[in-house]
């Protein structure tokens, strides 16, 4: 049984992808899957010695496995009551009133203790 030289291409074309087709089949950008294949986060294949391809399958699995972490491990943002009332890159009156917002009790009831071992010392 002999190959075909134009079916083994195109059965290669089938089987493999390029680093465009695989970014498009995945839907991230090439830098980022660039970035995955320098991290060995997915199989590649080198024809030729020179052109970096990647399995079809290797790629529909590995989007079979992003959709279901998506899916079961949804990232949940960190909650924080006081999202509204702290300002990013607030000048140093609005990171005074922060702090006094968040310390006020804790400053009155040092200058408490302060105020009383004061009263305590002085009396001996």
């Amino acid at each position: 049984m002999e190959i075909n030289s134009e079916e083994y291409k195109e059965y290669l074309k089938e089987q493999f992808l390029n680093v465009h087709e695989a970014s498009e089949l995945l839907d991230i950008s090439e830098e980022e899957l660039w970035t995955i294949v320098h991290a060995h986060q997915v199989p590649t294949h080198n024809i030729a010695g020179t052109f970096l391809r990647f399995k079809k399958s290797d790629i529909e699995h590995l989007k079979n496995k992003w959709r279901i972490e998506r899916e079961l491990f949804p990232k949940r943002e960190q909650y924080f009551s006081h999202k509204d009332t702290v300002q990013k890159n607030a000048g140093a009156l609005e990171s005074l009133r922060d702090f006094w917002y968040f310390n006020d009790f804790y400053v009155i009831c040092s200058a408490l203790v302060v105020v009383l071992l004061y009263f305590i010392i002085s009396s001996q």
